[in-house]
């Protein structure tokens, strides 16, 4: 493993970790919201921030699910293949992914920037939606970061055999 995948693979854990305390922090906020209801109290905007937490839940841990090599791959097809062409197969959808991933962070962020010039708030919270699309837009730029990863180390793979 080279130093660009031991760095991603330790980002990536680092951003599951945050994920995984946004995913207590919803259920957290939704047992408080079912039990403060007993006594007549409701939490306001409970469903916008559960929605809020949820995104950057998924945000945050697409690259560690791509570092676990957790998505799917279609290894019933490229494992008839030999090794040397597997690894380069490998490299191409790794570019074609770090691609996509590089073109969506851009457009996300965009789209972000777009949502804090025209002020769009949540409508209970008043909370803007801005800040969570930028850590999503950031999930996606650490995925790259993993693909990029996988790239170099094929290719290592691949100019060795």
């Amino acid at each position: 493993m080279g130093v660009v995948s031991k760095f991603a693979v330790k980002f990536s854990h680092i951003l599951d970790l945050i994920a995984r305390a946004l995913v207590v922090a919803i259920m957290v906020l939704g047992v408080t919201n079912v039990i403060t209801r007993f006594f007549g109290i409701n939490i306001p905007g409970t469903i916008e921030w559960t929605e809020f937490l949820a995104a950057m839940v998924i945000g945050l841990s697409l690259a560690y699910c791509g570092a676990q090599s957790g998505h799917i791959f279609l290894e019933l097809f490229t494992d008839k293949f030999p090794i040397k062409v597997q690894h380069w197969l490998q490299i191409v959808i790794d570019l074609l992914s770090m691609v996509f991933l590089s073109l969506s962070f851009w457009r996300i962020i965009l789209y972000a920037n777009d949502m804090k010039l025209s002020g769009q708030v949540s409508m209970t919270t008043k909370t803007p939606y801005y800040m969570f699309i930028y850590v999503v837009a950031f999930g996606l730029l650490a995925y790259a970061l993993v693909t990029l990863g996988s790239m170099a180390d094929s290719l290592r793979k691949g100019v060795q055999r």
